[in-house]
């Protein structure tokens, strides 16, 4: 026999509060997954600002071992793509926090830190992004 008094289920109160709880964890996963993906993509832009610029000293090595004589801003490549084409690099890889491959780029000739370019040479790549980083950096300072 079964007593009147014995539970067949949860209470409303039991219910909300279980809902409460749910809706707390899950309000705080979501910041959370924001953050672990933003970090990816940081590290991400430190690999692929690392592989371009690493490209950029082998190709200006073997400019300047095929042709000694050359100035030093013609051993620098003209545009990324050429990095390609003499087999630098398989590909450009793409900028994480804008999902192209389009670059930023500096030559030798432009000033320290300036926001445009000549186009003579590729000296520098940075980051298109207006973004800053977690630290109040803009990604195109790294």
């Amino acid at each position: 026999m079964g007593s009147i008094n014995s539970p067949r289920g949860m209470t409303l109160i039991e219910l909300i509060v279980c809902t409460v709880i749910i809706g707390i964890l899950s309000a705080t996963a979501l910041p959370l997954s924001r953050h672990i993906v933003r970090r990816e993509k940081e590290e991400a832009l430190r690999e692929n600002l690392k592989s371009l610029r690493q490209g950029i000293d082998r190709y200006h090595d073997l400019m300047r071992r095929k042709n000694p004589e050359a100035a030093e801003h013609d051993c620098y490549p003209r545009r990324l793509e050429d990095m390609v084409e003499n087999r630098i690099l398989r590909r450009i890889p793409n900028d994480p926090m804008t999902n192209s491959p389009k670059w930023l780029t500096r030559s030798t000739l432009d000033p320290l830190n300036a926001s445009y370019t000549d186009g003579m040479n590729v000296f520098d790549v940075f980051s298109s992004s207006n973004e800053k980083s977690f630290d109040g950096t803009p990604y195109s300072n790294w």
